[in-house]
């Protein structure tokens, strides 16, 4: 009997999420949260049907394979049609071999969705991007920062992730990247979404960038109404402007025999659109305000934008593969390890679409919050 596809209906997430758990990881947070695997795949802002915007492959009554779409608004210098990022790309061991892969991946490859992206991706699947034409992206770049006098807190997350670490290799990996001192904040800041955001504010960014759109709708759905993450917006006035950072504080911790311990606090920058390079630095320095008095070690961004890249590296944010060991900076905190965390991609783009690559005009407004990728592990 062929194998039959279809998306998901809404009585069907124990179907899911045991197929989640028998095939792709043990005890996945979408397996242990309905609320968020809701708000991921059922009630995004772009996804108007009753069921879930996930595929399903069936033979014989049995499932057999699945992948999630979370649809977005694709920007194309102020352009903008369907775009959909895939997740939880999953087959049944004996199915591995044949096209049931490409097949799945197939039914979000449709005239509805001219842009397709894989956010986060197992080096492991690059091969059925390849075949089908995609575009395997570089690892996301990755931006940290040690606050000024947290370089002993940051010896000490090194310490733990690697226990064989030289202590002088963990005391220059710190000192590399500890900030000498903070810059003045500005004298005032906001704390919430401007409601004229798209008027005076995403419309002139949309004009010079490529990606998801950050209009009002897409920040207050990401960001607002997070079901689990509490992220604070941030924002600074620049003449009719406004400059918005989101950021969240997340507690580090580590594995032991009787569970889980609290280790430390780091700054999760996720979004950062200043209005001019005055305001980035104004911004900036209500970012790492908020996070020194939330008692962060350290601050980390991830994006491929290279103006924002560039303005970043200039007040302080290093990239971390400048430097020999800053591929040893954990990224993965629930729970510590040293087992890296890269964010690799693949897409496949539109005509007349140019490829993301990291160079210092790279149009491409993509960071760590695109798709699931900062979700609770």
């Amino acid at each position: 009997m062929a194998v039959t596809f279809r998306f998901a209906r809404i009585d069907e997430y124990p179907v899911l999420s045991r197929f989640l758990h028998d095939h792709w990881a043990n005890n996945h947070v979408y397996c242990r949260d309905k609320a968020l695997f809701d708000w991921t795949f059922q009630t995004n802002v772009r996804w108007n049907q009753e069921g879930y915007c996930f595929a399903m492959a069936e033979k014989e009554g049995q499932l057999v394979g699945i992948l999630g779409g979370i649809p977005f608004l694709f920007n194309h210098f102020g352009r903008t049609f369907p775009g959909v990022w895939i997740a939880n790309y999953v087959v049944h061991p004996e199915h591995r071999k044949g096209t049931l892969a490409l097949q799945l991946l197939s039914q979000f490859r449709r005239p509805e969705f001219p842009a397709v992206v894989a956010s986060g991706i197992n080096p492991a699947t690059i091969t059925i991007y390849k075949v089908l034409r995609g575009e395997v992206l570089p690892y996301l770049p990755r931006h940290f920062a040690v606050l000024p006098g947290c370089a002993d807190r940051m010896r000490n997350l090194l310490g733990i992730a690697y226990p064989d670490m030289p202590a002088e290799q963990a005391e220059g990996l710190a000192a590399a990247f500890e900030l000498e001192r903070l810059p003045s904040p500005p004298s005032g800041w906001g704390s919430a979404l401007p409601e004229g955001w798209d008027a005076s504010d995403w419309s002139e960014i949309a004009r010079s960038t490529i990606g998801a759109a950050r209009d009002f709708a897409y920040l207050d759905w990401r960001y607002r109404r997070h079901p689990v993450f509490d992220y604070r917006f941030l924002t600074v006035p620049d003449g009719s402007r406004t400059g918005l950072a989101v950021w969240r504080l997340e507690t580090i911790r580590r594995a032991t025999e009787s569970g889980r311990v609290d280790v430390d606090r780091i700054g999760r920058l996720v979004e950062f659109l200043p209005a001019s390079r005055e305001n980035a630095e104004n911004l900036m320095a209500a970012v790492l305000e908020q996070a020194r008095a939330a008692d962060a070690f350290a601050i980390d961004y991830y994006g491929f934008h290279g103006e924002t890249r560039g303005w970043l590296a200039a007040m302080g944010l290093r990239l971390a593969d400048t430097h020999p060991d800053g591929g040893k900076i954990p990224s993965r905190f629930q729970p510590l390890d040293g087992k890296g965390g890269g964010i690799l991609s693949a897409m496949f783009r539109p005509e007349g679409v140019p490829g993301c690559v990291i160079e210092d005009a790279c149009p491409w407004y993509w960071t760590k919050s695109d798709s699931d990728q900062d979700r609770p592990n």
